[in-house]
């Protein structure tokens, strides 16, 4: 195995593995993802770290590399829901509870790996490259490409916003005395020296989201919504936070809401609708899911609440 090694120097002292890779070592974006998700990729004085790893002077920092260079993904058996899948795409309805790629504590268990599984005995292995993200606890629909050329394609359909995203959720209280419908335009931030958790902030990149209100119900006298809502962008956790700052998260949402509200053990929102233009095609296609269960056994066991 080919293996970078550095001794780091007074002048690297509290550096970030990403920062010293970056503008000390020099070393590429696509390099460092090619290496971080390897089980024991990046080892500082033996031990495994992330591109989040502080460095201290006379620490042995190694890049163990992959031998073709790029990221491997680890086939492994599981369930794959395929909604539409051509030469070029995969369509897939991603379960609650699974992440996307490899990380730190999910070396196999993802949908990548289970598409590599599905694809194993194929001559040649897709590209498998997801276009944008889903976060572990949300459902519903994700394209992946299969080649290069389709994964150019859709990225620049969602860099012009000519592929659009639809998602729906389940969200906390009525909307009384507020419009229904409407555009969230806040711009979001991380939160200085806080680990994934994000706020809306005069200073953040913009993030404009449109939501429409379509039901209201109550569940055992509490009240609960379900939003319809299309991203303009896509920040991270900008549905959860632009919903908390209407007073309305998530149901289950644990960073940005309440824990297990209504029974809910992960934020309530679902990947529903995709518009896209396919490679090769002038038309746009809409691609749609169901409801998820849980979202359509609260709402079984719940009334009704009409406008008035």
């Amino acid at each position: 195995m080919r293996q970078l090694s550095y001794i780091i120097e007074p002048e690297a002292e509290g550096l970030s593995v990403n920062a010293y890779a970056r503008n000390i070592a020099g070393l590429s974006r696509a390099f460092l993802r090619s290496v971080k998700f390897r089980e024991n990729g990046i080892l500082i004085n033996g031990q495994r770290v992330t591109t989040r790893g502080v460095l201290h002077t006379g620490d042995c920092l190694v890049f163990n590399m992959p031998n073709d260079r790029t990221q491997k993904i680890v086939p492994a058996e599981g369930p794959v829901s395929i909604a539409f899948e051509n030469e070029d795409i995969v369509l897939v309805n991603k379960p609650s509870g699974l992440v996307i790629h490899p990380c730190h504590g999910h070396y196999s268990d993802t949908l990548l790996s289970y598409l590599a599984w599905h694809y194993r005995l194929l001559p040649e292995q897709p590209l498998l490259c997801p276009i944008g993200r889903l976060d572990k606890d949300t459902s519903g629909l994700i394209l992946v490409a299969k080649n290069k050329y389709a994964a150019q394609q859709l990225e620049g359909q969602r860099a012009s916003h000519t592929l659009s995203r639809v998602y729906l959720a389940l969200t906390e209280g009525h909307w009384s005395n507020q419009s229904k419908s409407g555009l969230i335009d806040r711009p979001i931030e991380k939160v200085p020296d806080c680990f994934n958790r994000y706020q809306v902030s005069d200073t953040g990149r913009p993030s404009r989201t449109e939501y429409e209100v379509l039901s209201e119900f109550s569940h055992e006298g509490t009240p609960f919504s379900l939003v319809r809502l299309k991203l303009q962008t896509g920040r991270t956790h900008q549905i959860r936070v632009h919903m908390a700052s209407l007073s309305h998260p998530l149901l289950g949402d644990s960073i940005y809401g309440h824990a297990g509200f209504l029974g809910f053990n992960r934020a309530a929102l679902h990947s529903f609708e995709i518009t896209c233009q396919l490679p090769g095609c002038q038309e746009a296609t809409v691609f749609s899911s169901g409801m998820p269960i849980d979202f359509q056994k609260l709402i079984a066991h719940s009334s009704s609440i009409p406008y008035l």
